[in-house]
C-alpha cells in the first residue's frame, strides 16, 4: 500500500512564491475563495507564506494562517503579524465548534490523511460553518507541456490529481453539504526551457527525492522532449484550471 505523508514546503521557502505564480496567483485563489466566506473566524490551512491568506481579508472575517513549516510561516508573519502559528491539518490548534471558516488552498494534494484532515475541520467548525477547498493539482491541460511535464507529474505522484479533488466527496462522507464546485482558472506564461530549468532544480516536491535511477529513467527523458520543442523560449499561456469544492457543516 502506498504511503501518505503530509509535505513541508521548508526547503524552497525563500523561492516558493517566485516559482508558483507570484501575486497574480494568489490574487486569483483569493477571489474564488473569499465570497464563499461566512462572516467570522476564518482558519486557513497550509497557508506557506499567507500570499493567498492575506488576500482573503474581509472586514468581517478574522484570520489566522497555520502551516507545518516555520520556514514558510516566517514569511507569512511580514504578511500577518500576530496572526501564524504552527500547527498539523490534523490537529488544528482551536477548540471544537469555534470556526466559522476553514480553508484549504492548495493544500489537500500533500497532507497524508484528507479524511482525516476534514474530520478536524468539522470538529473545529460551528454548525453552519464551512470548508473551501482549492485543489492543489489542476485539471489536465491539452498543449504541447503536457505529454512531458504532466505526464511526468502523474507517473511520479500517482493518484495525486484525484486526492486533490477528493475534498467534496470525502467532506459528504464525513456529513458536511456540499454547496458548490466549481473551478478558478490560474492562467501563467510557461516556456518549455524555463520549465525545463525548474525541473533540473527539482523546484516540485515530487522531485525533491527521487534516487538517481528513477531520476535517469523518467526525468531526464522529459527534460529532453522538452527542451526539443519548437520555440523553447517562446511563453505557453497555460491555464491552469484548479477544482474549488465549498462545504458546510450542518
Amino acid at each position: 500500500m502506498e504511503e501518505h505523508v503530509s509535505t513541508s514546503y521548508a526547503r524552497i521557502a525563500d523561492r516558493y512564491e517566485d516559482v508558483r505564480g507570484g501575486a497574480a496567483r494568489a490574487v486569483a485563489l483569493a477571489d474564488a475563495v473569499r465570497p464563499w466566506l461566512p462572516p467570522g473566524r476564518l482558519l486557513d490551512v497550509g497557508a506557506g507564506t499567507g500570499i493567498v491568506t492575506a488576500g482573503l481579508a474581509r472586514p468581517d472575517v478574522s484570520l489566522v494562517a497555520c502551516d507545518l513549516s516555520v520556514e514558510m510561516l516566517a514569511r507569512a508573519a511580514a504578511r500577518l503579524p500576530g496572526r501564524v502559528v504552527v500547527a498539523d491539518a490534523v490537529a488544528l490548534p482551536v477548540p471544537d465548534g469555534v470556526l466559522d471558516a476553514v480553508t484549504y488552498v492548495w493544500v489537500l494534494h500533500h497532507v497524508g490523511d484528507a479524511r482525516a484532515c476534514l474530520a478536524e475541520a468539522w470538529r473545529a467548525l460551528r454548525p453552519g460553518g464551512r470548508v473551501v477547498s482549492v485543489a492543489g493539482l489542476p485539471l489536465p491541460v491539452d498543449d504541447d507541456l503536457a505529454p512531458s511535464f504532466d505526464a511526468l507529474v502523474d507517473v511520479l505522484r500517482p493518484g495525486h490529481r484525484e486526492r486533490a479533488a477528493a475534498a467534496g466527496p470525502i467532506g459528504v462522507e464525513l456529513g458536511f453539504r456540499a454547496l458548490h464546485e466549481g473551478a478558478v482558472t490560474v492562467a501563467l506564461d510557461v516556456t518549455p526551457n524555463g520549465l525545463a530549468d525548474a525541473i533540473e532544480q527539482r523546484l516540485f516536491s515530487h522531485l525533491w527525492d527521487l534516487p538517481d535511477e528513477r531520476w535517469r529513467e523518467l526525468v531526464e527523458p522529459a527534460v529532453a522532449r522538452l527542451r526539443a520543442l519548437p520555440g523553447p523560449d517562446r511563453p505557453r499561456r497555460r491555464p491552469y484550471r484548479h477544482p474549488v469544492v465549498v462545504l458546510e457543516r450542518p
